[in-house]
């Protein structure tokens, strides 16, 4: 069972749209408060939609697109502007969540009631807050920074705010939320676990796990915060030595049936009966023409496909590869029909058992966070303050995973004589390997720095045959890049202009 989903459109609830309610006589008790932020959870289905996928791995190290659509490349060939759809959309739907959970942090602390479940309802709303604020100043740089109900849109002041002043105010959100969540359904601890029909409420472990991911985007470009590896690496090994989360089988964790898995610290659920449909899975597979192909569960778009440097990164033996990247079309049983002359690669990450309504309308939930991120946080932030065998230590889980899939004991230990640039690299591609096409792409390669962007994006290749070196050329659209080019996104124009 999800979390539940409210939507206006909903037969269970015998309520008016959230929307169409006052303020003074909606959230008059823990009950309406909790259906308030379930409000909250369902907008985070529009921020975690088609537009976010675009724009976190398109046009970088991992993905780009084989699809000849010039609105749908927008994002892979750096040929978006402010006025670009995507742009404007994970804006207004960020914004919305936020203003959302402004309305539960303010209404439900009016409440005065001693129900323990006040400040776990505050909490939760100030964790999708800090997410959405993490997202707007990963993507955006510096954005406006609004903490209370809007009750006067006349008065709204929407000048952008430092980064850092963002940060912090995600940092107190988050330390909230350590404070007042409860734990994964799974735990029995210090504090109250949710029951199990609560799969997708924010938890403690998911507050502490994007506070470390937090910590390690400080730390990283552009803003490089003196102090915040340290912070990364203590919140991980915080999470790491609680062992409330583990790694699973990799096949089984984007599949509709592995949602319920303990590595997951936090995912955006999706409902296609609760008119909350998923895209998901459905921009990534490979397309399903072909013989018996339209009959295969796992049938997509194909809008999603790895670069063909990032193709070249697994190690003979790492199994992620044939589970994360096909060549080819999709046969009737879920297989890949081998194409060695096709040009276009394609992910299949994302499995069906079952096939989904339509290509667009899936139950997969988004990726947010997972316990191999910890790990390689607790990684990347070791090598940085000086603790290099936790670092080898945390890396050698997931190598030893990817060999396996999460059974037996294959010892896949990471060569202890990296130092320096080499490991840094080998740490910046583990996370590709690892984490690809789960929306973290665009943000790595901007923490990475300018250089490493224009190493990946302005030299990027393509070939026509990938058996013939002398056919490999420079992707036709890296002439839209250049080493000015603006790492992150425009301002949405209307933004800019100062209407949210």
């Amino acid at each position: 069972m999800l979390l539940p989903i409210v939507t206006s459109c909903h037969d269970d609830l015998d309520t008016e749209p959230l929307s169409n309610l006052s303020p003074e006589n909606f959230i008059s008790n823990i009950e309406n408060s909790e259906v308030a932020v379930n409000g909250v959870y369902s907008q985070m289905a529009l921020v975690y939609g088609q537009n976010f996928i675009y724009m976190s791995d398109h046009g970088t190290h991992v993905a780009t697109t084989p699809v000849g659509n010039p609105k749908l490349n927008a994002y892979a060939f750096y040929t978006f502007d402010s006025n670009s759809l995507f742009l404007k959309d994970t804006w207004a739907h960020s914004y919305k969540a936020i203003s959302r959970a402004n309305f539960v942090i303010d209404r439900v602390g009016e409440l005065e009631t001693e129900d323990p479940a006040k400040n776990r309802i505050i909490a939760e709303a100030k964790f999708l807050r800090a997410l959405c604020y993490f997202n707007l100043v990963r993507f955006y740089g510096d954005v406006p920074l609004i903490l209370e109900e809007l009750t006067d849109f006349k008065t709204l002041n929407t000048d952008n705010v430092a980064s850092t002043e963002v940060y912090k105010a995600i940092i107190e959100d988050l330390k909230f939320g350590e404070e007042h969540l409860f734990h994964a359904s799974w735990l029995s601890k210090d504090k109250p676990s949710y029951e199990g029909g609560n799969l997708g409420r924010a938890t403690i472990g998911a507050a502490k796990g994007l506070l470390a991911k937090v910590y390690l985007t400080m730390a990283s470009h552009p803003l490089q915060v003196e102090g915040a590896y340290q912070l990364a690496y203590d919140k991980a090994k915080e999470i790491y030595d609680s062992k409330d989360y583990q790694l699973d089988d990799y096949t089984h964790l984007c599949t509709i049936e592995g949602e319920t898995s303990s590595e997951w610290l936090f995912q955006v659920q999706f409902d296609v009966a609760g008119l909350q449909p998923s895209q998901w899975g459905a921009l990534h597979n490979p397309l399903n023409q072909g013989k018996g192909g339209k009959e295969a569960n796992d049938f997509g778009w194909g809008r999603v496909a790895p670069t063909m440097k990032f193709t070249k990164q697994y190690e003979d033996g790492d199994l992620r590869f044939d589970h994360n990247i096909a060549k080819g079309k999709i046969n009737a049983d879920g297989s890949i029909k081998y194409d060695k002359n096709s040009k276009k690669w394609f992910t299949h990450k994302y499995r069906f058992s079952v096939k989904p309504l339509d290509r667009f309308k899936t139950d997969m939930n988004a990726p947010v966070l997972r316990y191999a991120d910890i790990l390689l946080i607790l990684a990347e932030a070791g090598v940085e303050v000086g603790k290099t065998e936790e670092a080898f230590n945390a890396l050698d889980e997931v190598l030893v995973r990817a060999q396996n899939m999460g059974g037996g004991t294959v010892p896949a230990l990471v060569d202890r004589a990296l130092t320096g640039e080499p490991l840094e690299d080998f740490i910046f591609w583990e996370r590709a390997r690892e984490l690809c096409f789960e929306g973290h792409a665009k943000f790595d390669l901007v923490r990475a720095g300018r250089e490493r962007f224009v190493e990946e994006v302005l030299n990027q290749e393509w070939t026509k045959n990938e058996n013939d070196d002398s056919q490999t050329v420079i992707v036709p659209w890296a002439s839209n890049v250049n080493t000015n080019t603006p790492l992150l996104f425009p301002i949405p124009a209307a933004e800019a202009a100062g209407a949210l």
